[in-house]
């Protein structure tokens, strides 16, 4: 049916007429995906900030609450739902043609594993903690995946172990920490 087989979807050479081979054309797609991703981190960050986000975090504290206070939850789940997989759908279609090829593998349950590491590491509950700990697992992953590639995924449980138990923030809330030192608001009365 023209879809691979397990080796997936191989093989591209263009999109919209631009040759993935050219120097010019990759550095594109990489500036379209850091505009793609500010544009993104931007938008969620004033809908955290507005009334809905306000009403989103409270679904997610405590959603019996939210509903008995007359809110119907369901339908700010499914917006949420919604507006992630589309912000997935953007990035997986920026992802595809950069890498060259798309396959079955990529959605093997380590790769979920390891998305949950990146926001684990940069810090839950915020949109700039999935990012930096994105670019800091991609960047152990570089490494240890050169120097040790049959003990990878243990490095990377071993991260998630380590940040779980003594940085339950990530490395933004670490971050926090020290700012919050330096301005003498480290222990507030």
């Amino acid at each position: 049916m023209g879809f691979g087989g397990n080796n997936g979807l191989t093989d591209f050479k263009d999109i919209l007429g631009f040759d993935l081979r050219r120097d010019g054309t990759r550095d594109a797609l990489f500036f379209l995906t850091a505009i793609l991703l500010a544009s993104v981190y931007l938008l969620f960050e004033a809908l955290t900030r507005s009334r809905f986000g306000k009403v989103v975090i409270a679904l997610r504290d405590a959603e019996s609450r939210l509903r008995f206070l007359g809110y119907r939850t369901e339908l700010y789940k499914v917006f949420i739902f919604v507006l992630a997989a589309a912000a997935a759908g953007l990035g997986g279609a920026l992802y595809t043609p950069q890498v060259g090829i798309i396959n079955p593998s990529e959605f093997a349950p380590a790769n979920s594993i390891e998305i949950v590491i990146w926001v684990a590491l940069g810090g839950r509950g915020t949109l700039a903690g999935a990012i930096l700990g994105t670019f800091l697992v991609n960047l152990a992953k570089t490494y240890f995946t050169t120097a040790l590639p049959e003990l990878w995924l243990y490095v990377l449980g071993l991260f998630f172990v380590l940040v779980t138990l003594y940085l339950p923030r990530g490395v933004i809330g670490l971050f926090s920490s020290f700012r919050a030192g330096f301005s003498g608001d480290a222990f507030p009365a």
